[in-house]
C-alpha cells in the first residue's frame, strides 16, 4: 500500500477526531513573532507565562546541558530561559514543548517519556554530528512519535502495537500497517500539517523507521533521521528494557555508520542515561 493510500486511510480514520490544536499562548506568540524581527522579550515572556505548564517545560529544557553555555547559572524563570536560549532557538523549541503540553494527559506515560528521552539523547548526539543544531535534533526527537501519540489517543488498542514497534523497529511497523492499513509516521504528517511544522520534521516523523537511510537524499534530514534512530535504540535499551534484538541492533549499527560516530561515545551516553534513571 503506497503513501497516498495510507494518507487517505489515515484521514478517513480521523473523521470525528481532532488533532490537539495550538495552545492560545502559542498562537499569540506566533502573531507577535511574525509582526517584528525584534520583539520585546518581556512581552514574549509575558505571553508564555500565561501557560504555567508550558513555562515549566521551557525552563526545564533551557537547563538541558546541550543548550546551556559552560558554567552558566541555573535558569529559574521564563525570562531567563528566553535570554539563555535566544530567540532563534526559542522559535523552534516552543512548538515542540507546546505539543507535549497538549497531549501529555491523554496518552500512556511511557509514550511521552520515550519521546522526551529520545529528544534529550538527540541533543547529546548532535554535539558530535557536523552541522546539526541541538534545537533541530531536539525537535526531531520530540516530534518523531507525534503520530504514535495521535494513534494512542484515537485507538484504545494501540499501546501494545506501539511497544512492538520499539522492540521490532521494522517488522513492528509492518504489523502496524497490517492492523490499521497505515502507520504512525503517516499520522505524523497530519500533525505536521495541523501545526504547520517545517518539512524536515515531517520527513523525520515519516521516515524514522526507514531501514535503508540512504534513500533520504537531503543530507540534513538524513542526519536527523539517523540521530533519532540511534537515540531511539539507546533509550529503548536503557530505559524500556527492550531486548537488543536483530532489528534494533541493525538500526543502531546503520545509524552509527551514517553519523560516523565512535561506539565508545555511544556507550558513555547509554551508561549515563541508565545511571540517571536510577537516581
Amino acid at each position: 500500500m503506497g503513501l497516498k493510500e495510507q494518507m487517505r486511510v489515515a484521514n478517513e480514520q480521523m473523521k470525528g477526531f481532532e488533532i490537539p490544536s495550538l495552545p492560545a499562548e502559542l498562537i499569540a506568540l506566533q502573531t507577535l513573532l511574525e509582526s517584528t524581527d525584534y520583539p520585546d522579550l518581556t512581552e514574549v515572556a509575558s505571553i508564555i507565562e500565561r501557560n504555567t505548564v508550558l513555562s515549566g517545560e521551557l525552563i526545564k529544557v533551557s537547563n538541558n546541558i546541550g543548550f546551556k553555555m559552560e558554567e552558566s547559572a541555573e535558569v529559574c524563570s521564563v525570562k531567563e530561559a528566553i535570554e539563555s536560549l535566544g530567540l532563534h532557538r526559542l522559535k523552534k523549541l516552543i512548538f515542540g514543548l507546546g505539543f507535549k503540553t497538549q497531549v501529555a494527559e491523554h496518552v500512556f506515560d511511557e509514550l511521552i517519556n520515550h519521546s522526551v528521552e529520545v529528544a534529550n539523547i538527540c541533543v547529546e548526539l548532535s554535539a558530535s554530528v557536523e552541522n546539526l543544531d541541538a534545537e533541530d535534533a531536539y525537535m526531531a526527537g520530540l516530534f518523531h512519535n507525534a503520530g504514535a501519540i495521535i494513534m494512542a489517543m484515537r485507538f484504545p488498542d494501540y499501546e501494545p502495537i506501539f511497544y512492538n514497534t520499539i522492540s521490532n523497529c521494522y517488522s513492528g511497523l509492518s504489523k502496524e500497517i497490517k492492523v490499521y492499513q497505515t502507520h504512525h509516521g503517516v499520522f505524523g504528517l497530519l500533525v505536521a500539517r495541523e501545526w504547520k511544522l517545517q518539512s524536515r520534521y515531517a520527513q523525520v516523523m515519516l521516515m524514522h523507521h526507514q531501514k535503508n537511510i540512504s534513500v533520504v537524499k537531503d543530507d540534513r534530514i538524513r542526519a536527523l533521521v539517523a540521530v533519532v534512530q540511534l537515540a531511539t535504540t539507546i533509550v529503548s535499551e536503557a530505559l524500556f528494557n527492550s531486548y537488543l534484538g536483530e532489528e534494533v541492533a541493525m538500526m543502531k549499527e546503520n545509524a552509527i555508520a551514517e553519523l560516523m560516530l565512535d561506539s565508545a561515545d555511544i556507550d558513555e551516553i547509554r551508561l549515563s542515561l541508565m545511571t540517571n534513571s536510577l537516581n
